[in-house]
């Protein structure tokens, strides 16, 4: 995340003292935190550690109690914390390295996770300021890593946390379609006005051409968004990847870079530029639930009219084109 933050409220000296108590398994006993920081203005509680010995953690923590989340929301920091103890293995500088999560709460009262601090500016903030050369440089890298990250295989499809405990589904349409649906009554349940009935419709129209995925790996569903993607500010080269609770089992194409691929992403990926007509399909049906997705959020954070519209114009383009797509070849 960006490396600027603002001084929020400390934590009380109980969980202080916890944090302590935490980082003496993990560093040397004379290592301390010396200062906390938080960072306002997000979904979950964060706070930079900053340690004697200069080094920078990231403490995250569950939402406040009083705040509306989608239903996937509320695994997200599980997910993460899964995603990152998989990756750990690729040892990759833009992965944050996961120190320590609990999810019980019997630290800190609540779930919380500790892992490395990454610093940067957003890819959003710095766009402006990058040559042609500086982003094809940045959109290989993407393409590198989002090949790395798929490279990550399970034994069934969905989200993490079921997977993990024997619950995943069997095909990628069952869990595609459950995880779309979820996000549907996430919007009904907030009445906002969307065309439910033809989405379901094309959904289950079109639904036959994610059969094509057999194998289920490892996927940041909004990876390659602008604010997601760290850059260092001096060598405009990636730094770090800000969040990766929305991975998922699945379908490795359903990350957001795919949506408008650049020749430099599918050259780091090592892709072909040319989809076949049940690719194009799936792409579709991914453009779509991205669409629906941030939408719905729009109602359950504050409220951002122009991301509303622009979101509303994709997915009218993409029901539009799915209503033209005929599942047979």
């Amino acid at each position: 995340m960006p490396s600027s933050s603002s001084s929020g409220p400390a934590l009380e000296p109980q969980e202080h003292t916890t944090i302590n108590n935490i980082l003496r398994l993990l560093f040397p006993p004379t290592v301390r935190v010396r200062s906390i920081h938080a960072l306002r203005e997000h979904l979950h509680s964060l706070h930079i550690l900053v340690l004697s010995n200069g080094t920078r953690l990231l403490l995250k923590g569950l939402p406040r109690p009083t705040t509306a989340l989608l239903r996937r929301e509320r695994s997200l920091l599980e997910t993460e914390a899964r995603a990152l103890a998989l990756l750990k293995q690729r040892g990759s500088p833009c992965i944050p390295q996961l120190f320590h999560y609990d999810s019980r709460g019997d630290m800190l009262g609540s779930s919380f996770l500790i892992r490395q601090y990454v610093t940067g500016s957003t890819l959003q903030d710095m766009d402006a300021q990058l040559t042609d050369q500086d982003r094809d440089g940045i959109d290989r890298h993407l393409g590198l890593m989002v090949n790395m990250i798929g490279q990550q295989i399970a034994p069934s499809f969905g989200p993490l946390e079921q997977v993990a405990c024997g619950s995943g589904k069997q095909s990628w349409r069952e869990a595609f379609v459950a995880l779309f649906e979820s996000v549907l009554r996430d919007a009904e349940d907030m009445f906002i006005h969307l065309p439910y009935s033809q989405i379901r419709h094309e959904m289950s129209r079109l639904a036959a051409a994610l059969e094509g995925v057999t194998l289920p790996q490892l996927v940041v569903i909004d990876f390659g968004r602008p604010s997601q993607v760290l850059l260092d500010p001096e060598s405009k080269q990636l730094s770090g990847i800000v969040d990766f609770g929305h991975a998922l089992w699945g379908d490795v194409y359903m990350a957001e870079i795919f949506e408008k691929p650049s020749s430099a992403v599918l050259d780091g990926f090592g892709l072909r530029s040319r989809k076949s007509k049940l690719e194009d399909i799936r792409s579709l049906l991914y453009a779509c639930y991205r669409s629906v997705h941030e939408i719905t959020v729009q109602y359950y954070r504050d409220r951002d009219e122009t991301t509303e519209i622009n979101a509303r114009r994709r997915l009218t383009a993409a029901i539009g084109k799915m209503a033209s797509m005929d599942i047979k070849e």
